[in-house]
């Protein structure tokens, strides 16, 4: 069995490890994993392990960050009312939110617009503008959008209504007129870090007005539901997103809001489970996506800003009930999907999946769309047709911008936007196919011979002598984890002493490795199917994290397993010498086969062949009527791997005798004994041939 993924080992600059090393006073280990996240001159190192308050950049180093300071305490000081106008997914939600707790507790007069997801799509629309104008606002604050709202604003400063853009997704050829336009990709930005979500530029709003305003204390507590809004968009966990993410899970689990807690709750948390990346973007986002997916978003909002408990649970309570509903919609979307996928498109020629049906929910699509992109591993696209326009989101995988993708085709679309790894669009449903063939015909130049092969990166090869529980609580120092920080992976080899399914439903695995008498437990969720490739003594090559396993107060090492390779030198020589078996037998077992296999010392023997064929009947008994050679040779007490010419060759008798049909795929024996037939040894000319 080969590895699910192609491993990648980075390369180490052991000069460079030495010296942070030394400097440092850090392992050789977490100097290696610093050194691969570039993380390498003092000031990195000092924000990467010492993320603290302190470590935030300056706000106003953000392109027209003074003139939106200036606009909003304007509006503040005239009793101006303010619309912060969001999206409805989760960064929008928790943007929307922030900003607005904010204001409000400094004294604006502010209420929110979020466009309903199913009548008003993505973005800001004229409507939208009309309506807010009409019900006596003067200054419109986009929170996670706006930057590609060019007319929109023409149409604001037309009706004299003041517009401020905050986003943080792609700037096109040309920004708003706006009164200011803050986005941190602005090509004219100095911003010494670009990578922040929606809801983490509106922080940056709040921390300079904070600054302006004298009450900079007053707006850590925000980091909380900044944290979820920025897991959520799935950004590079590094920087300023580090620092957001660290301190907020360090006060999340007991959250000053409500309205977390009780999503929390019943997200299925326990008070003292540690919050993680994970938990968020598994559990709580899901459940807060599912207010601006199927309904309305304003709910995920409402339940931020209340402060009366008992609202807060109703609230979340709905949430985890359509998130259920959710869940059945996604499902059958997925099952849809994969179908129009396998019997309309070739996917031996497809870089880029395009699929669109009428019949699925748009607020659902995006989900679905990454777990097409999983499933197949390609960049995907789902769309959704209503009345002659396709609504859409796309995922794409490391290494292939998707959103430099659709802008060699925008002139296809009525509206897109995004990022590099998810997008989303708009276009008539006759453009369908020619986005199809055009991103096709694109990434047949664009992609990398590799980019549709998943793969794994490890920081290193160790050493499991070298794996201990002070180096796993040295490792932990780096936490969180998620895009842009992922958790270290590593890479450790030695026999396998033991092995096993585990599991109600024994679909995971668990295995012990031992190197010069150092043995490491390993686990792997869902990898039961390797079971029968690992044979006990046998080299193993190993890749996964590393945490610590506490069992009845007693703390042992253990590698998560994230994948296996179970071929070794054994595994490699009997491959070698399957295909030498096939040379005999396409020979027709010529004059040179028996002296070759007496000089192999491989020549069965009549006790071997009362054996094999006792085995294969055990096992039909069994209804194990497929099984891997490592295993079957296990079973014979074969243990040199030449032994397989014994062991095919018997097969070979068995067969011209009648007595069993066999064949072999990817290294597997598959066979079916014929009972009942009498037969001698000498009646097979191949026997005759080799004896």
């Amino acid at each position: 069995m080969e590895p699910k993924y192609i491993w990648n080992l980075k390369q180490k600059n052991e000069k460079l490890i030495d010296e942070l090393s030394e400097k440092y006073k850090l392992s050789t280990i977490m100097a290696t994993i610093l050194a691969n996240r570039n993380i390498v001159v003092e000031k990195d190192i000092v924000r990467f392990l010492n993320a603290d308050k302190d470590k935030f950049y300056d706000p106003y180093l953000m392109k027209d960050m003074d003139k939106v300071v200036e606009r909003i305490i304007t509006a503040i000081d005239k009793n101006e009312k303010i619309t912060i106008y969001g999206d409805y997914d989760v960064d929008g939600i928790t943007s929307t939110s922030v900003l607005y707790m904010y204001l409000k507790e400094n004294g604006a007069e502010v209420d929110y617009y979020i466009p309903n997801r199913l009548e008003e799509g993505y973005g800001v629309n004229d409507d939208a503008v009309k309506s807010i104008h009409q019900g006596g606002t003067k200054l419109i604050i986009t929170v996670d959008t706006g930057i590609t709202a060019i007319s929109q604003v023409d149409l604001a400063n037309s009706l004299g209504l003041d517009m401020v853009i905050t986003d943080h997704h792609e700037c096109q050829e040309s920004i708003p007129d706006a009164v200011a336009v803050i986005d941190p990709k602005r090509e004219d930005c100095g911003y010494p870090f670009d990578m922040l979500a929606g809801v983490g530029v509106a922080f940056k709003v709040i921390h300079a007005l904070s600054i302006k305003l004298g009450n900079i204390d007053s707006i850590w507590k925000y980091l909380d539901i900044v944290a979820v809004g920025t897991v959520a968009d799935i950004v590079p966990l590094k920087d300023e997103n580090r620092i957001i993410t660290k301190l907020a899970f360090k006060t999340m689990k007991d959250t000053w809001n409500v309205g977390l807690k009780a999503l929390i709750k019943v997200s299925g948390n326990k008070k003292d489970d540690k919050i993680t990346a994970g938990i968020i973007g598994f559990r709580i986002a899901p459940r807060l996506n599912a207010a601006g997916r199927l309904g309305d978003a304003k709910r995920g909002i409402e339940l931020f800003i209340t402060e009366d408990k008992d609202k807060a649970d109703d609230i979340a309570e709905k949430l985890n009930e359509e998130n259920i509903l959710r869940q059945e919609l996604e499902q059958q979307i997925f099952d849809e999907a994969v179908h129009i996928i396998e019997d309309n498109i070739d996917m031996d020629n497809t870089k880029i999946i395009v699929a669109a049906s009428s019949n699925w929910h748009h607020g659902v699509i995006g989900i679905v769309a990454s777990r097409i992109t999983e499933k197949y591993y390609r960049p995907s696209i789902l769309l959704s047709i209503e009345d002659g326009v396709a609504t859409g989101s796309a995922r794409s995988v490391d290494g292939f911008s998707i959103f430099e993708a659709l802008c060699s085709t925008k002139e296809l679309f009525m509206k897109f936007g995004g990022h590099e790894m998810a997008a989303g669009m708009s276009l008539k449903e006759e453009n369908i196919d020619r986005l199809r063939e055009v991103l096709n015909e694109y990434a047949e130049n664009a992609m990398e011979s590799d980019t549709l092969i998943p793969k794994l990166t490890a920081d290193m090869e160790i050493d499991i002598k070298d794996i201990s529980i002070p180096l796993i609580e040295e490792i932990i120092k780096l936490e969180p984890y998620g895009v842009g920080n992922p958790e270290p992976k590593f890479i450790c080899k030695g026999k396998v002493d033991d092995v096993r399914k585990i599991g109600k439903e024994s679909n995971h695995l668990k295995m012990r490795v031992d190197y010069n008498k150092n043995y490491l437990d390993g686990i792997g969720f869902g990898m039961a199917q390797y079971y029968d490739h690992i044979n006990v003594t046998h080299d193993i090559s190993l890749l996964g994290t590393l945490n610590i396993n506490e069992w009845n107060g007693t703390k042992k090492p253990q590698i998560m397993l994230k994948d296996i390779n179970p071929n070794n030198e054994f595994v490699e020589s009997l491959k070698r010498y399957y295909d030498e078996f096939n040379n005999i037998k396409n020979a027709n077992f010529d004059g040179k086969t028996k002296a070759y296999l007496q000089d192999e010392q491989v020549i069965p023997t009549r006790k071997e062949f009362e054996t094999i064929y006792r085995t294969l009947l055990n096992l039909e008994k069994q209804m194990k009527e497929t099984i891997i050679f490592t295993k079957l040779m296990q079973l014979l007490g074969f243990e040199q791997p030449n032994k397989i010419l014994t062991l095919l060759t018997c097969l070979e008798v068995f067969s011209e005798l009648g007595l069993l049909e066999y064949r072999v795929e990817n290294m597997n024996l598959s066979f079916k004994l014929n009972k009942g037939i009498r037969v001698k040894l000498d009646e097979s000319s191949i026997y005759n041939k080799i004896i």
